[in-house]
């Protein structure tokens, strides 16, 4: 001190969020960022082949949504192959993607984190099997 005796050091710390965190660093170092479907922020991401299937991808989301799953439609200007790779990069669980054909028949094509892909499913079909993967705690 400023009389120059010697006194013990008093610490103060807090760390409120520290376990969390920690545990949070775990889960992403588990599993490289690639989340299951029932803990990724966001589950689902709807990819339009065009402009004039955002309306309609919507729709899609809105359904999804309303059935507690977190979905997100990527609506920019860039095209489909490389909103397929942000997709992809972003590791999300899965995709669907909406181009005419789909319009007409009231579906959607089907996307996996791994690639693999289902053409031509019907809406409530694939929302069913998302939904059944968070349900199911199902890792993709």
């Amino acid at each position: 001190n400023s009389d120059g005796t010697k006194q013990r050091p008093i610490m103060v710390h807090r760390a409120l969020f520290g376990s969390i965190e920690r545990f949070f660093a775990v889960l992403l170092e588990h599993y490289a960022g690639a989340f299951p479907p029932w803990l990724a922020p966001v589950q689902v991401m709807g990819i339009p082949i065009s402009d004039e299937h955002v309306v309609y991808l919507d729709g899609v989301a809105g359904q999804m949504r309303a059935r507690g799953l977190r979905v997100e439609v990527d609506s920019s200007d860039d095209r489909m192959q490389k909103k397929i790779r942000n997709a992809q990069k972003q590791k999300l669980p899965f995709m669907v993607i909406a181009g005419d054909d789909d319009v007409a028949a009231n579906a959607v094509s089907f996307r996996y984190r791994d690639g693999t892909q289902k053409n031509g499913i019907p809406i409530s079909d694939a929302i069913d099997e998302i939904e059944r993967a968070v349900i199911d705690r199902i890792q993709v």
